[in-house]
């Protein structure tokens, strides 16, 4: 049985000075979670600070440990982001929840190091190089091309001409949701099903022979990947569960090494991550570990994708969180319209009473389409002067759509703003040249460490383009890199290092170009140690500042997607983008989203029973509407004082004409 925690008084209140303004305190709703450490799930609504609530108990723990027996406490989340956030606000609070036997980090991290990585380096006797998507294409792109294997060159055409068919690309990895490729079964003498590839102007189907041609091509190919030791993310995954498979004792281990497990926005994963920490952490009932599940269902947007199938199942009755800090009993009362799933009660109260400004429903002609967001400034800018609005230097003001951009006479986000750029939310790890590296590194920490991280993978590149390998035939990692130069050349090491920290310096204060060129200088230096000469990544050195002007936008971008029409910023996003964020005002802008024959393309037209202050009818629902709500759920509820949803006339006109004044704010353009 897990050690018994006891709370006092004492540590909420430890716990209340580190993480809450002066004199506020945790409520009854949050206490009940931070006392729990029993196996549950929290279903926690919008703006209710249950990320708070979490560190809370974290903070409290750390005064607890050591437990008995050494163990320890795991706390994984979907994103470095939310990762960075916890040490962030706690980290120098907790300095041994931060160290061994405990684990903060990622799924993804948190597989590789124990399990995937492990079962890798005792299956194949080397340890993983890399897992990395980008690095682990660039792998196979290499390979694939190469003339390898006893294949004539139309069989090889064969093989690449089925994985692009099926939508596989350079990918070639092994797939959980893909049942058409799973190359671990066949490494593993089991039978790979290639399912009826076609080919040509009429279709004609490979023949046998051909087909098993194209499974040995495959396997051959994976084997040679493996062998290189780069693995893809998906990759990792297969071999956790195969691990977990083959030897099921591993289960144990790992749950007797962490007594406490807490997984943030659990609704964000995928099927396989989730079956994953089921089958170590529950156990089918049986598990060592007290395992809490914390999120919201009912915001299940997650990368890129909406599931309507929640991945998340409740055991039983969820403990909840209903108060909303963030949005005030106007905008949580049409919110709670679009909540798809309130097991144990959920139900969202608006507890902001700083605010109550109606929602507001901005009615445009179709012609007149770019007028909505000067509108909505307009909206904000006359509130700000009549004090109903505060603004200071946290306020924000976002406008928000689901689709990017349609063609024709279907409406996107870049229809109501020509400004809009859609871009990329995160920074690559690998890059197509030399330049791009020395611009692209995370300017947001005021560190040398993002851009000499930076340099390093850029001159390892280069490495790689030009087979260097290290002793163990294998390519070099950054440590490794440096590890080699200080045992062999010496000189040299102390030559990379001090010019590392002279070019991160002269990179920060933005003399990008010049350290460009001295980089170009130094690069021959640094291949002749291996007795090799710049070729084959000649293109990747030389073409960078020609590429990376196109390229290189995400600063512009940035900029772009601004507008600033009565003195504040107000910056055009997706919905996806702003998930987690806390806004002064949001306009949540309808955008073009069917499917096959369906009428109901825009959010006025599925959703307008619920604009109506009705509850979801998930009986007559299908799959569209239910995506539909799930944007809105998660788009209506990010602003804490104004909520505008842009509507156009003739919709309104056909969908919302009754729409209950009394509730709803309308603003005509």
């Amino acid at each position: 049985m897990p050690q018994e925690i006891n709370i006092s008084i004492e540590d909420i209140q430890h716990a209340e000075k580190i993480l809450l303004p002066g004199g506020k305190h945790f409520d009854q709703e949050r206490l009940d979670f931070i006392y729990n450490f029993e196996t549950i799930d929290l279903q926690a609504v919008p703006g209710s600070g249950k990320t708070t609530a979490l560190l809370a108990k974290l903070l409290i723990l750390e005064t607890k440990l050591p437990f008995e027996s050494n163990r320890g406490v795991l706390i994984l989340s979907h994103t470095n982001k939310a990762v960075d956030e916890i040490k962030e606000r706690i980290g120098k609070h907790c300095p041994k929840l931060f160290s061994y036997p405990n684990f903060i980090g990622t799924i993804q991290s948190f597989v590789d190091q124990f399990l995937a990585i492990p079962y890798f380096t005792n299956k194949f006797e080397i340890k993983p190089f890399r897992i990395d998507n980008e690095i682990y294409n660039e792998s196979i792109q290499k390979l694939a091309n190469f003339n390898w294997g006893n294949y004539t060159q139309q069989e090889r055409r064969n093989a690449r001409y089925y994985c692009n068919a099926n939508n596989l690309a350079t990918k070639y990895r092994w797939r959980k949701r893909d049942e058409n490729i799973i190359l671990l079964n066949s490494l593993n003498g089991n039978e790979l099903n290639i399912s009826k590839p076609r080919r040509g102007r009429n279709w004609q189907d490979f023949s046998d022979t051909e087909k098993r041609k194209i499974k040995e091509w495959l396997i051959e190919l994976k084997k040679r990947v493996l062998k290189s030791g780069v693995l893809h993310f998906d990759d990792a995954y297969v071999l956790a569960d195969t691990y977990i498979s083959k030897f099921p004792l591993i289960k144990n281990i790992i749950q007797e090494r962490f007594q406490y497990v807490f997984v943030d926005e659990v609704q964000d994963m995928d099927t396989h991550q989730y079956s994953l920490l089921e089958t170590i952490f529950y156990d089918d009932g049986v598990s060592k570990s007290v395992y809490q599940r914390i999120g919201d269902i009912n915001q299940a947007i997650y990368s890129g994708e909406v599931h309507t199938d929640d991945v998340w199942g409740f055991r039983g009755t969820p403990l909840t969180i209903n108060g909303s800090h963030r949005l005030s009993a106007n905008i949580a009362e049409l919110v709670n319209c679009f909540t798809l799933n309130n097991e144990g009660g959920f139900q969202i109260e608006g507890k902001n009473e700083n605010s109550n400004l109606k929602p507001h429903l901005i009615v445009y002609d179709a012609d007149r389409i770019k007028e909505v967001i000067p509108k909505f400034s307009q909206v904000i800018r006359g509130y700000i002067d009549s004090e109903d609005i505060t603004i200071s230097d946290k306020s924000k003001f976002k406008v928000i759509g689901w689709v990017k951009e349609k063609e024709g006479d279907k409406i996107g986000i870049t229809d109501y703003s020509e400004e809009f750029k859609p871009q990329s939310t995160s920074l690559k790890v690998d890059y197509d040249n030399l330049y791009t590296y020395l611009h692209n590194f995370n300017k947001e920490k005021r560190t040398l460490e993002p851009i000499r991280k930076n340099i390093l993978n850029a001159l390892i590149k280069i490495l790689r383009m030009e087979n260097i390998k290290n002793f163990e035939n294998r390519y070099f990692s950054k440590k490794q890199l440096l590890y080699y130069l200080s045992e062999s050349y010496e000189d040299e090491y102390i030559n990379l290092k001090r010019n590392l920290f002279d070019w991160s310096i002269d990179t920060i204060r933005g003399k990008t170009d010049e350290v460009y060129n001295l980089i170009k200088e130094y690069i021959p230096n640094l291949l002749n140690v291996f007795e090799k000469e710049v070729i084959q990544s000649k293109d990747f050195i030389d073409n960078g500042i020609i590429q990376t002007i196109e390229d290189d936008i995400t600063e512009q971008l940035a900029k772009d997607n601004i507008v600033n029409y009565n003195g504040f910023d107000i910056e055009v996003s997706t919905v996806h983008s702003v998930k987690g964020q806390t806004h002064t005002a949001t306009m949540y802008i309808e955008t073009f989203k069917g499917q096959g024959r369906s009428k109901d393309t825009y959010e006025s037209q599925k959703l307008c029973q619920q604009y109506m202050h009705n509850d979801f009818d998930i009986v007559n629902s299908n799959d569209l509407m239910k995506q539909a709500t799930k944007m809105a759920y998660v788009g209506f509820s990010r602003p804490t004082d104004l909520l505008c949803v842009a509507v156009c006339k003739d919709r309104f006109d056909s969908h919302l004409s009754d729409i209950d004044t009394d509730r709803w704010e309308i603003v005509n353009i």
